[in-house]
């Protein structure tokens, strides 16, 4: 029977439900036999004990790290979002060492699956490459130069150097295909000359930028490997939010043949058995929240004010054609956009801009009411909360005028008189200066009997009527 590598006083531990699946998968792997040798033939029911749904403990941890993200994000305005839905099985960490040869990504000490913001960098930089050289018919808006300010400048990149690239045919291939599109552009000339000016600033001794300010060609056509920019984006790791993780299983056919094991035959045959390979998979519909910061200062003018813009472009390129995680060109790792995050995120952000923007006119108001007495403070906060300057009937209700006149009766203060003089003026018009006022044949007076009431109570506060 297969065991964990861990102490025999240990192995009672493992009956429990409550340990996360990075810790079942790493140390508490049990795939060991009595001699610690792998027991090759125990892979399968060793991964069920990872493949399953996951703890209540790790449930709840996972929900509080998305919940941190969030508070943390919303705190930033220079931060764009994209949540995101899988749409078939997600992996990440394959290379990583275990005893299954095929490894996965958790975050230690969580042991939750996770996605590195390293990661997520490469597939969008990869997005944005492939956008900006037109390789496939769209920009989306991009061009390298907004590649290289957002993502990093690097001469050597296998995308725009001369150097002869050696390697497997279809990469060659790929190679010169994106060499020729970058010169191409470069040709066109279809780039913006200030970023470029800008880009030359960041990189070039100042002994040389006059030369390639003069020729920008020059510059985009000799990039000298000793010059580097650093990106201006950061992106941040992604803790999917699935409450179990599953088993695949992959069968690789001809292995022989692939591994030129066949001696003579050295061609593919009927008699080559098959090999079954398991792995741990995130199954499809887990949530995956994508964030992404920017340093915009460091960035020229027109990239500050759409870099969002650019990267939500490169996002859904990433969506429809690349997938996040390992063996995408399979069909592992592919996500469509999470509209209803997407609505819920922006809800919640204008609640707390709304938040931000009542507490601060809260804060102006109590620093503009600190020269006031007591009576005028408790005035001038009821009318602010009860909206009595934008609505009349809040003001006339509920007898609040009364009581306030009554109070100035016994103590009159100038500011809550001179307050509810500009209510009355604002609200009933003319009321003040002609309570008794009356039209028509029959006299009807202009006024009802508790405005006029309330009029004369008030006028006989005023100063000049004293």
């Amino acid at each position: 029977m297969s065991k964990a590598a861990l102490p025999n006083y240990m192995q009672k531990h493992l009956a429990g439900e409550d340990i996360a699946p990075g810790h079942r998968f790493g140390l508490y792997f049990p795939v060991w036999q009595d001699n610690w040798t792998r027991a090759e033939s125990a892979k399968k029911e060793a991964l069920k004990t990872v493949a399953k749904p996951l703890p209540p403990n790790s449930i709840k941890l996972a929900e509080n790290l998305q919940k941190r993200q969030q508070a943390l994000a919303l705190q930033n305005p220079q931060l764009a979002y994209f949540p995101a839905k899988s749409t078939s099985p997600f992996m990440t960490g394959m290379g990583n060492e275990h005893p299954l040869e095929n490894g996965f990504a958790f975050l230690n000490p969580y042991g939750l699956p996770y996605l590195p913001g390293s990661s997520v960098k490469g597939v969008l930089r990869t997005a944005a490459e492939q956008l900006a050289l037109g390789i496939y018919g769209e920009t989306g808006g991009w061009d390298m130069l907004s590649v290289w300010w957002l993502f990093g400048f690097e001469a050597g990149n296998f995308a725009i150097h001369k150097k002869p690239y050696d390697g497997d045919k279809v990469l060659v291939e790929e190679a010169q295909r994106r060499q020729a599109a970058y010169h191409k552009w470069v040709q066109q000339g279809h780039y913006e000359a200030q970023t470029l000016h800008k880009m030359i600033e960041a990189t070039v001794s100042e002994s040389k930028q006059p030369k390639f300010k003069n020729d920008p060609t020059l510059f985009l056509t000799t990039l000298s490997d000793e010059i580097s920019l650093q990106g201006s984006l950061c992106f941040w790791d992604v803790y999917p939010q699935s409450k179990k993780l599953a088993m695949d299983i992959m069968t690789p056919h001809h292995t022989g043949y692939f591994q030129g094991k066949n001696g003579v035959l050295n061609a593919p045959h009927d008699s080559e058995q098959p090999n079954p390979i398991v792995f741990l998979t995130i199954p499809p519909n887990s949530l995956f929240d994508f964030y992404c910061s920017c340093a915009s200062a460091r960035l020229p003018k027109a990239l500050q004010e759409n870099w969002q813009i650019l990267i939500r472009t490169a996002f859904e390129y990433a969506f429809d054609w690349l997938g996040f995680g390992a063996k995408t060109a399979v069909g592992y790792g592919q996500m469509n956009r999470d509209k209803d995050a997407e609505q819920n995120w922006e809800i919640h952000k204008n609640q707390l801009q709304q938040k931000a923007e009542d507490d601060r006119l809260q804060q102006a108001l109590e620093s503009k009411l600190a020269a006031f007495s007591p009576m005028a403070q408790q005035f001038i906060k009821k009318q602010e909360n009860g909206k009595w300057l934008e609505h009349k009937d809040a003001f006339v209700q509920h007898g609040d005028i009364e009581n306030w006149l009554d109070q100035l009766a016994t103590i009159p203060d100038e500011v809550v008189i001179t307050h509810l003089t500009d209510l009355f003026d604002r609200h009933f018009p003319g009321l003040l200066s002609d309570p008794d006022k009356v039209q028509g044949k029959k006299q009807k007076p202009v006024f009802s009997d508790r405005q006029r009431k309330l009029a004369k109570a008030l006028n006989a506060l005023k100063p000049n009527n004293k």
